[in-house]
């Protein structure tokens, strides 16, 4: 950030400023100052002031992009795609000190990739800049009401996201959005866009691409790869192919051309009503289990009242402890004293819990209440819960619901 001391006259008397300027989202030059005293500042004063300056920066940077989406390219005939910002390191980029920031509005994203706009009209709008790490369901609501409010105006939608939560996110969304006949595409990227090796552009504009096929749903598209997103996991920090499908074959993949699937859901020839759905509880908690956990850990939670929705990662085909420190009793208590669903996933990467009724744990479980989490991910059975859990209380409701595949998150 450049900035230079003035000096003004107020009512006859003289002050010092700090200034800089900066451009707001239509792309005007905006001064922003901050008050240094009727003494000329130098060394530490100025450094001090530089940094109330960048903090006023900031917030203006900030309030500009949530109150002004922008629209960029207008060439006819071009599809029309919203991208949506919610932080992660694709469109980020370094200030002067080296620190990463959001960028500014579309123009600065397309410095990454000035060739989309003979690909797409590209419109940006910021829902929030965070680590994915600190992703919560109000943000995934948000996102869904604004691809809701714009459904019409665009004919595909792609979000920014850290690759943390990203598949969280994108079962979220699968499930927000009822009756979705375009594309969502979600994706991000391993390294900043300033980095010589940097994956953001190629994965900017091929998500651009396939946000304007002929497809609908939640997709993530990352590397080479194009996946259904409430089917993806995360399986590397480090390769640029992040994500996996989880026992399903991938919907496309992106070589020198990009090729989509017989698997991948194409546009419905008759449109359906755009469903909002986007309530979510909070008080769902997962538990990995391990050889020897004592139950009684797990209760003492639940007996909080907190606890709304209880997932437990299972061994191999659903099966819980019945022998030994036995988790059964829990599950009925859970279930049937408490309301508590108690679903049951697999930490088998893959396995599924839909055969818990082979071994005698599995059995157990499901007779004391527990219902199986089929072949959902494990990310996608907790957002499911959680969406499950705002919409009722009733256990056999909730049961039906966790069943019912919405979104391809259950295979038939």
């Amino acid at each position: 950030m450049e900035s230079s001391v003035a000096k003004r006259t107020v009512k006859g008397k003289k002050y010092y400023y700090l200034d800089t300027n900066v451009k707001d989202s239509n792309g005007k030059w905006k001064k922003i100052s901050v008050y240094a005293g009727a003494k000329k500042p130098t060394g530490k004063e100025i450094t001090k002031k530089e940094q109330e300056l960048q903090k006023k920066v900031v917030t203006a940077e900030k309030n500009a992009f949530a109150l002004n989406p922008l629209g960029t390219s207008t060439k006819k005939n071009l599809p029309k795609v919203c991208l949506l910002f919610c932080g992660g390191t694709i469109a980020m980029q370094r200030n002067e000190k080296g620190f990463l920031r959001p960028a500014k509005g579309v123009e600065d994203l397309l410095k990454i990739a000035p060739e989309l706009t003979n690909l797409v009209n590209l419109s940006y709008v910021f829902i929030e800049n965070i680590d994915s790490t600190n992703m919560q369901p109000r943000v995934w609501s948000k996102l869904a009401e604004e691809i809701h409010k714009r459904y019409e105006e665009y004919d595909g939608f792609i979000i920014t996201h850290g690759t943390d939560t990203m598949a969280y996110t994108a079962s979220a969304l699968s499930l927000a959005l009822q009756n979705l006949n375009k594309p969502v595409v979600l994706t991000g990227s391993q390294m900043p866009p300033d980095d010589p090796a940097s994956d953001a552009k190629n994965n900017l504009i091929n998500s651009c691409r396939i946000a304007s096929m002929n497809l609908r749903g939640v997709i993530i598209c990352f590397g080479t790869k194009i996946i259904q997103g409430n089917k993806a996991k995360k399986w590397s920090e480090v390769s640029l192919d992040a994500f996996v499908s989880h026992l399903t074959g991938d919907i496309g993949e992106i070589a020198t051309t990009i090729s989509i699937f017989e698997s991948a859901q194409r546009k419905r020839s008759s449109e359906q009503e755009l469903i909002l759905k986007d309530k979510f509880e909070n008080g769902v908690l997962q538990i990995t289990l391990v050889p020897g956990m004592d139950p009684g850990f797990v209760e003492k939670i639940i007996e909080t009242g907190q606890c709304k929705g209880l997932i437990l990662e299972s061994f191999g085909a659903g099966n819980v402890p019945d022998k030994w420190n036995s988790f059964i009793p829990l599950i009925k208590r859970a279930v049937h004293e408490m309301n508590i669903p108690v679903i049951v996933t697999t930490q088998c990467g893959g396995g599924t819990s839909s055969h818990m009724l082979t071994y005698e744990g599995g059995y157990n479980a499901a007779k004391a209440g527990a219902i199986s989490g089929k072949d959902m991910t494990t990310e996608c059975a907790a957002v499911k819960l959680m969406w499950v859990l705002a919409q009722t209380k009733n256990m056999d409701e909730i049961k039906r619901i966790i069943h019912h595949s919405y979104a391809g998150e259950i295979t038939p």
